[in-house]
C-alpha cells in the first residue's frame, strides 16, 4: 500500500454544493473567505495522532500520504509544523486545497521538501461570487507562477472536475483563457474522456479535468445488505490495496471517499495501522474486491466502484 489520506481537519472555509458536509458551519478568520462552517462541529487532528498516522503509514510501506478526506489542510492551526515532521520522514505529500488560503501558506509549501504536489480544487469556485472566484485564482496563479521558478521539481494540477455540469462552463472558460494568459499558453483541453484529462501547461503545471463524482451516501450506506442475494454485488475497488484512510479522530477506514467512517475498521489511538489492516474486517472487504465482490453495504451503494472494470 503506497498511499494513506490522512484527514488532519475536517474543518472548511467554503460550502460546496458537492461536499458532503456542506451543511456545517465554519467561521473563518480575517484575510481568509467567509465561509459558514461551525468550528464546534469541526475538529483538528492534535500532534499526538498525528505522529502515530505518519509512523502507520511509514510501518506498513507507504509512500505517499495525503493531508485530507474532508476538510481543507491549510486551515489546520498545525500545518506548517506537521509539515516540518513529514520533512523528518521519507514520506512525500501529495496536497489538496482550495487555495484560498494560499497567500499565507504558499511559504510553508514551497520551503518544504516533503511537498511532492498541489492539486488546487478551482472548481470550487464555480459556486462563488465572482469576484471572490477572480481573486482566488489569481492567487493560485501566483503561487503557479512561483512555483515554476522555485520548486520545478513540484507537480501542480488545477483540477477542474465539474465536467458536464452546465453551470460550471462559464467558470471553466474563463479559469482556462486565465491560465493560458497567465503562461502565454494555448491549452485547449476539448472534448473531455476518461482517458485523457491531464492537459500540460508549463513545466509540471496542468490542467486536470474530470466528471463531478457523487459521495457515497452515508444513510444509504447504513442499510443492510440483502440477506436474500445468492451472492454479492459484482464490483471491485482499489481501497485496502493502494490507500487506506484515517480520519481526524484516528479512526482508520477502507476508503478515501468514507468520510463519515462506515466501514472503520478500528482506531489508530489504540493499534498500530498495520494491525488494523491486517484484521479479519479489512482482510474480508479486501478479499471481496479480489473476487469482485462488494461485500460492504457501504460500497454496494458507491458509484465510485463502477469506475474499475471487472471481468
Amino acid at each position: 500500500m503506497d498511499n494513506v489520506y490522512i484527514e488532519i481537519t475536517d474543518a472548511c472555509n467554503l460550502r460546496c454544493s458537492f461536499c458532503p458536509s456542506s451543511d456545517c458551519k465554519y467561521e473563518a478568520g480575517s484575510g481568509e473567505s467567509q465561509g459558514t462552517r461551525d468550528t464546534n462541529k469541526r475538529t483538528f487532528m492534535p500532534t499526538t495522532l498525528f505522529e502515530r498516522c505518519i509512523a502507520g503509514a511509514q510501518e506498513i510501506g507507504a509512500k505517499n500520504v495525503f493531508f485530507h478526506v474532508l476538510g481543507e489542510p491549510t486551515l489546520h492551526p498545525g500545518f506548517a509544523h506537521y509539515l516540518k515532521k513529514l520533512e523528518q520522514t521519507p514520506l512525500k505529500l501529495t496536497l489538496t486545497t482550495n487555495g484560498t488560503t494560499i497567500a499565507r501558506t504558499a511559504h510553508h509549501i514551497l520551503n518544504s521538501p516533503a511537498v511532492r504536489q498541489v492539486n488546487f480544487s478551482t472548481h470550487a469556485y464555480a459556486e462563488l461570487p465572482p469576484s471572490d472566484a477572480r481573486e482566488h485564482l489569481e492567487n493560485v496563479l501566483d503561487f503557479c507562477r512561483i512555483a515554476l521558478a522555485a520548486r520545478p521539481d513540484m507537480y501542480i494540477n488545477l483540477r477542474l472536475w465539474n465536467i458536464g455540469d452546465m453551470t460550471a462552463g462559464d467558470w471553466n472558460s474563463y479559469a482556462i483563457s486565465r491560465i493560458n494568459e497567465t503562461f502565454g499558453t494555448q491549452v485547449s483541453p476539448g472534448n473531455f474522456c476518461s482517458r485523457h484529462k491531464s492537459f500540460p501547461v508549463t513545466g509540471r503545471l496542468y490542467i486536470h479535468e474530470d466528471s463531478r463524482f457523487e459521495w457515497p451516501d452515508a444513510n444509504k450506506a447504513r442499510e443492510p445488505a440483502d440477506k436474500s442475494a445468492s451472492k454479492y454485488p459484482a464490483g471491485t475497488c482499489h481501497a485496502l490495496e493502494t490507500h487506506a484512510a484515517i480520519l481526524h479522530d484516528g479512526r482508520v477506514v477502507a476508503c478515501c471517499l468514507d468520510h463519515s467512517g462506515q466501514i472503520t475498521l478500528g482506531n489508530i489511538a489504540d493499534q498500530s495501522l498495520a494491525e488494523i489492516l491486517s484484521s479479519p474486517a479489512a482482510r474480508n472487504i479486501r478479499e471481496g474486491f479480489e473476487k469482485h465482490e462488494l461485500r460492504h453495504p457501504f460500497c454496494q451503494k458507491c458509484s465510485f466502484c463502477k469506475r474499475f472494470k471487472h471481468p
